[in-house]
């Protein structure tokens, strides 16, 4: 079967494109000597995890708790949960975890630590801590500064855990070329102050973790990282292709959908919105829209309800009627794919199979 004969709307894979994509970032790890742990918050599948591995990640990394069950439910055996658990039913969850996977996490505060550390000492594990660090992101991760160098030292004086270094996230880090050349200059200024603050105190660190998807390629130019943590590389969206950082070529997973209507003037409906699309908006701020229709790129998804998405044809280069069918190329790939049980996967638009979400809903 070929992708034009599926049912609409439907996420499609480029299985050519997403490999192509997985041996570059592998490549570009090995060349540098940086650890690769992908972020499979992106593709939430133990297929695809598995490819990962295979081509040399060190591990994965996932979000949440239910995100690495999954995935250990799969036989991935090295796991890095970056983000912080809290509670006592994470607590037992995390536990049992440990007891089929190596499990490493991340965390911010002394709140958290001490109720790994009482877990993890009650059960007999070991658990390695990154310790994350705020470098202009300003979600999770303390500022440089004393309240970061306590906690690093509380991490390493309790039982049951290992402090393996500094954490931190460049989400901050975007823009044209220029831009990211001064922000990756600040960065490692930044940087340069996490570890003397860590030298001052007399800590040692074996690890470094850092990255996102836009930065995926200048990890090798900040100063001192170790390992990073991409995701949307797998797959690559509209907001990578905005900043730079893929072109449309590189772009595996698209939503293929149907023109239902064009009643209203100057606008065709789709039957595809906002329960396959995503509302997350575009980023890089050079499109409007939560989508580009890649048969026309100058056509965008311009609002959405639940089951209708809305294009706009003021500036489209071709009529668009009934029943012709769209292949649109997402704000977001990691929402999008949260909003689905399964993708199609396909080699030059023949239909392979399709693999369930595992992973799908598992916030918890």
């Amino acid at each position: 079967m070929h992708i034009s004969e599926l049912d609409t709307p439907v996420a499609v894979v480029d299985l050519d494109v997403m490999e192509r994509n997985l041996s570059r970032a592998a490549e570009y790890a090995r060349e540098h000597g940086i650890a690769l742990w992908p972020h499979t918050k992106t593709h939430k599948m133990p297929e695809i995890a598995r490819r990962q591995v295979a081509l040399g990640a060190a591990g994965i990394c996932v979000a949440k708790l239910g995100e690495a069950e999954v995935m250990a439910d799969a036989g991935l055996e090295r796991l890095f949960i970056a983000y912080p658990l809290v509670g006592e039913a994470k607590m037992r969850r995390l536990m049992a975890l440990c007891e089929r996977a190596q499990v490493r996490v991340a965390l911010d505060s002394e709140e958290v630590a001490t109720q790994i550390s009482r877990a993890a000492a009650a059960a007999g594990h070991t658990i390695g801590v990154v310790v994350e660090v705020d470098t202009g992101t300003r979600r999770c991760g303390l500022p440089i500064g004393p309240e970061f160098v306590n906690l690093c030292q509380r991490v390493c004086d309790l039982p049951g855990l290992e402090f393996l270094g500094p954490m931190t996230y460049q989400g901050h880090i975007w823009g044209t070329p220029e831009e990211r050349e001064q922000k990756i200059a600040a960065e490692n200024e930044q940087l340069g102050r996490v570890y003397d603050a860590l030298t001052a105190a007399g800590l040692s660190w074996s690890v470094v973790s850092a990255g996102s998807t836009p930065n995926l390629r200048w990890m090798h130019r900040l100063r001192g990282v170790t390992e990073m943590r991409p995701g949307t590389y797998v797959f690559n969206d509209r907001n990578t292709l905005g900043c730079g950082a893929c072109t449309v070529e590189d772009t595996a997973l698209h939503v293929l959908a149907t023109v239902v209507s064009t009643a209203v003037s100057g606008q065709a409906i789709i039957d595809a919105g906002s329960k396959t699309l995503t509302y997350d908006r575009h980023l890089s701020g050079r499109g409007q829209g939560y989508g580009v229709v890649l048969e026309d790129p100058s056509v965008f998804v311009s609002t959405m309800s639940e089951e209708h998405g809305n294009l706009d044809l003021t500036n489209a280069s071709r009529s668009w009627r009934v029943g012709d069918r769209v292949t649109i190329l997402p704000n977001h790939a990691c929402p999008l794919v949260n909003l689905h049980d399964e993708l199609v996967v396909h080699r030059g638009g023949e239909v392979l199979g399709s693999w369930r979400v595992a992973g799908r809903g598992k916030v918890r």
